[in-house]
């Protein structure tokens, strides 16, 4: 199996991998997602032609150092959803940073880790990024959070996630937004961010715990290609109103919005 370029062994009942894997030095894709794997090999990092890793939703919590050696590396999906938790603030769980994956200098896809300090400071260093996915975000992290993601220009999907709903997220200082397609965050926002009216090329906007005091519905109607809308526990107010804007919107979601007593 050494000449193997994919692997695909999703949705499978394998639990523990094989020894052999790290000979597959030709090996650039394997997919690991919805299987029962716990954990990758201490010497991953020999598969130095990977070029996508994805354990979606498989047991693996961490990954093995030295995953910064495998520099060809470019999409990397770790998402896992917590089944059973839908309503709880945990319902995604991220995986565990190793330390200096942000040499991987020409990774596109990140998606979806547990914020680190070392991680935020040095995630500009990844300007290749077109998709980030970051949870347990506090509001310590906020000012070099932003720092590092005004320096990625290519962004198109950004998600934040903070560490529990009261936690707010400080991204005020966000300016590198135009190139935004898909936006989630899910955090206490004490106010709408400036930038919003910045998000020229925005399909998706999804905000969750946000408990805004104002109408956040002003910030966001004069965005042109705004397809896609929801609020989960987002909005504290009694009234929102989509009376104006809003032309390109088909979907609207509105969820557990408590204090909302009138649409118009």
């Amino acid at each position: 199996l050494k000449l193997l370029r994919a692997l695909d062994l999703e949705d499978s009942a394998i639990s523990k991998l094989p020894d052999c894997l790290v000979t597959m030095f030709n090996l650039k894709y394997l997919n690991l997602s919805k299987t029962q794997v716990k954990e990758l090999p201490k010497d991953f990092h020999k598969l130095i032609n990977l070029e996508t890793l994805n354990t979606k939703h498989s047991k693996i919590e961490e990954l093995p150092p030295g995953m910064w050696k495998l520099q060809k590396l470019r999409y990397l999906i770790t998402f896992r959803r917590n089944d059973g938790h839908d309503s709880n603030w945990n319902y995604v769980l991220g995986t565990r940073v190793v330390p200096k994956i942000w040499q991987l200098k020409d990774l596109q896809v990140m998606d979806c880790f547990n914020a680190e300090a070392e991680l935020i400071k040095n995630l500009g260093n990844m300007t290749q990024l077109t998709r980030i996915s970051l949870v347990m975000v506090r509001r310590e992290h906020g000012r070099d959070l932003c720092d590092s993601l005004n320096k990625i220009r290519r962004l198109r999907f950004l998600s934040i996630k903070s560490i529990h709903e009261e936690e707010p997220l400080e991204i005020d200082d966000l300016i590198a937004t135009a190139s935004i397609e898909k936006l989630f965050l899910a955090g206490k926002l004490e106010r709408v961010p400036i930038w919003f009216n910045t998000l020229q090329n925005l399909t998706y906007l999804g905000l969750r715990g946000s408990q805004l005091q104002e109408n956040a519905i002003l910030s966001i109607q004069t965005l042109p290609r705004l397809v896609w809308l929801s609020f989960y526990n987002a909005y504290m107010g009694p009234r929102l109103c989509f009376a104006q804007g809003f032309q390109n919107l088909k979907i609207l979601e509105i969820v557990q919005m408590k204090h909302l007593t009138e649409v118009v």
